[in-house]
């Protein structure tokens, strides 16, 4: 959820609409049957009462169906749309890696339209910029994949040096011949995992054939009705290929030494408080109440075990702070502070308070999902 609402800010920022549509379709609409049969084969298929439906492999169908019955002029362009689409590929048994390749997933999609193909050039260099910041701002290095009609390459050369400056660094070209594919470039994301693998993350192409396929059209200035470019992007690739990435940097931090750990906002709990004695508990509640009214995600660690058991299991529950309470803490009112892969630090409430806001910054933030005492969980074994 915290990534659903990360994905939700970006593409606000950059003034998309957010929409809803179906997640099923009739294969018998010839768009939607043109459509599909550039993508293959893996789609889950629904056959009632002698018809064919199938279930979207992204949120391009029902995205188009609203453009459709849009009334576009031109002074609406360019214009975005964004659907946090669960989408279904029938992937196979073989196939399927963990989080990296799933047959339902979520796919943050958003749909750029452009008047025309300078315009939609513009819009691209503007979230080729976005991607390659996103990826950056979380310490990941983007290796890209062009693949792009010939005739496109030549005709804006330039315009393809200038992406590949953004990038900073050498670029795989896959060339195509014209007319095979609605897109003129499509540039895939890859992001190197802890085995040295790559997987593709996110996506942005100029789409020149399905406006025309699906009838979507906008009025121009001098009255006569035109067919857009659209541009098709996922910042961030899937759902779950984002929270994939992040597992894979904990995996690089343990093989370079480190706890592994998520960063401290996307962590489920991001601070244990634990008592050393009962007689500890009062004062122990009394700041996990402060912290949940500060807006973190805190439990308490209130089983009647070893404060070295309660340590070790938070310790391999990843949790980045773990506040231990005992006589000292109470008497002084401070608190003792384990902070991951740092060390002990002592410090008053409202410096914690502060350390925690440092390290969450601006990124979204939600309640704890499951009871704050850790005795009232149930044990997976």
């Amino acid at each position: 959820d915290l990534l659903m609402d990360y994905a939700l800010n970006v593409v606000r920022r950059l003034d998309a609409l957010p929409v809803h549509t179906s997640i099923m379709y009739d294969l018998n609409i010839g768009p939607i049957k043109e459509h599909a049969k550039l993508f293959g084969q893996r789609m889950y298929k629904v056959k009632p009462a002698k018809r064919e439906f199938i279930l979207r492999y992204a949120a391009c169908f029902g995205q188009f169906a609203l453009l459709r019955r849009y009334y576009l002029s031109e002074t609406d362009l360019p214009l975005k749309i964004f659907e946090l689409a669960d989408s279904y590929r029938y992937e196979q048994r073989g196939e399927i890696k963990g989080l990296a390749r799933v047959r339902r997933f979520y796919m943050p999609d958003m749909h750029v339209i452009a008047k025309d193909l300078q315009e939609a050039m513009n819009e691209f260099i503007n979230l080729y910029n976005v991607i390659i910041e996103e990826g950056a701002k979380f310490g990941w290095k983007y290796y890209s994949l062009y693949n792009i009609t010939l005739d496109f390459l030549k005709d804006y050369f330039d315009f393809i040096k200038g992406l590949v400056k953004i990038d900073g660094k050498p670029v795989l070209l896959y060339i195509v011949e014209p007319n095979i594919y609605y897109w003129v470039i499509n540039i895939e994301f890859h992001y190197i995992d802890s085995l040295g693998k790559p997987l593709e993350t996110a996506t942005v192409q100029i789409d020149i054939g399905n406006s025309k396929r699906f009838n979507i059209v906008y009025h121009s200035r001098d009255g006569s009705k035109k067919y857009p470019i659209i541009i098709h992007t996922a910042i961030h690739g899937s759902i779950e290929r984002f929270m994939f990435e992040f597992l894979e940097e904990a995996s690089k931090m343990q093989k370079n030494g480190l706890k592994p750990m998520l960063p401290v906002w996307l962590s489920p709990v991001q601070v244990r408080v634990i008592p050393v004695d009962k007689r500890h508990h009062k004062y122990s509640l009394n700041i996990v109440d402060k912290l949940e009214s500060e807006g973190f995600r805190v439990d308490f660690d209130d089983r009647d075990i070893t404060l070295s058991r309660k340590i070790k299991d938070a310790e391999s529950e990843w949790v980045p702070y773990i506040v231990v309470i005992g006589d000292k803490e109470v008497r002084e009112d401070i608190l003792t502070v384990r902070v991951r892969n740092k060390g002990l630090v002592e410090l008053e409430i409202s410096d914690f308070i502060k350390m925690l806001n440092d390290s969450i910054k601006d990124f979204p933030r939600r309640p704890l999902y499951f009871s704050r005492y850790v005795s009232r969980r149930p044990i997976f074994t």
